[in-house]
């Protein structure tokens, strides 16, 4: 049986992160439940300990299960990711120059956004570019 899963991002800004790859995912942002401006007013109206409260915001792919959670943590990321996203921009039938309009255009609103280019690349017939959300976790678009 198979089991479906969400990858959970730990991060200093929830908010930021969360409408930060919504736009780069097409997702959405995980609402609020009615009756409260955010997750951590929620968590204390269920009545969560103090000591079990997060700060946190999730995005969801609208047409399936796929979730991205976001995890506020003290600590700032150090160290290369050791997992990675990468971003499909592309279509199959898609010429090789179509592609790279493609991988551009959405490298270009990931930078309006606060997404940095690290490098652009070709391997296995692929042209990408590496790029580091507003956090500086690496992902590559495709």
């Amino acid at each position: 049986m198979s089991r479906q899963f969400q990858v959970v991002i730990d991060c200093h800004d929830p908010d930021r992160m969360a409408a930060f790859w919504s736009a780069a995912l097409g997702y959405r942002v995980d609402p609020v439940p009615d009756g409260y401006d955010n997750w951590m007013e929620y968590q204390i109206g269920q009545g969560y300990a103090e000591n079990e409260r997060v700060r946190f915001a999730a995005v969801h792919n609208p047409q399936g299960p796929e979730r991205l959670c976001f995890l506020g943590v003290p600590e700032s990321k150090t160290v290369k990711n050791r997992l990675h996203l990468d971003i499909q921009a592309t279509l199959p039938d898609d010429s090789p120059a179509r592609n790279i309009e493609r991988v551009d255009t959405l490298v270009a609103e990931l930078r309006r956004l606060g997404g940095t280019a690290q490098r652009t690349g070709r391997e296995r017939g692929q042209y990408f570019v590496t790029m580091t959300d507003v956090e500086g976790n690496e992902f590559c678009v495709h």
